[in-house]
């Protein structure tokens, strides 16, 4: 349970730090492939012909489920709560009943880099959400490094929040892009 709370801590410490990001991306209301595309098949696309040299080495893309199944619950804390946590944690913003989380991130390194996928439910204010998003992303949320840059861009129903090297959270942007053109 320490170790949950101090998680805790240090993600409400990050979100205390002043938040930079790049506008980015539309909710043009243009449909592709990205519509229906699982999140987690998404998230390999979107780094598809990258480098080493662009990328640290990747965990397998995984749900906030998934990640919670990792988290050991003691003191009456539920899953649930868990993954409320992982949310603001990935996302800095409250959880959102019915959305579905794909987190693609390296699992230890020095090179700052994470990709969430976010697809809201249909009638969703999906503007408000990517805004809210990109004021609250923190690209200092590692302890000793910091992402180069922020992107935050919204197709349909699906957002993505990118922090890396400038490079690479360029690229990444656009492979997102390519799937609504």
């Amino acid at each position: 349970m320490k170790k949950v709370l101090s998680l805790v801590l240090c993600a409400m410490l990050v979100l205390s730090l002043a938040a930079c990001g790049n506008k980015g991306g539309s909710n043009d209301g243009k449909t592709g492939v990205g519509d229906t595309m699982p999140l987690a098949e998404m998230a390999e696309k979107l780094i598809e012909g990258m480098g080493q040299n662009d990328l640290p080495m990747m965990m397998p893309p995984a749900t906030l489920a998934e990640m919670a199944e990792n988290v050991p619950l003691e003191n009456g804390m539920t899953k649930e709560q868990v993954m409320d946590d992982m949310f603001l944690s990935n996302l800095f913003i409250p959880a959102i009943k019915g959305a579905e989380v794909v987190v693609h991130e390296p699992g230890m390194g020095s090179i700052p880099h994470s990709v969430v996928l976010l697809r809201l439910p249909d009638g969703s204010d999906v503007e408000a959400v990517r805004a809210d998003i990109e004021a609250h992303a923190n690209p200092a949320k590692w302890v000793c490094v910091e992402a180069e840059k922020v992107n935050v861009v919204a197709h349909g129903n699906t957002i993505l929040l990118v922090m890396s090297q400038a490079k690479t959270a360029d690229a990444i942007t656009a492979n997102f892009n390519a799937l609504w053109a």
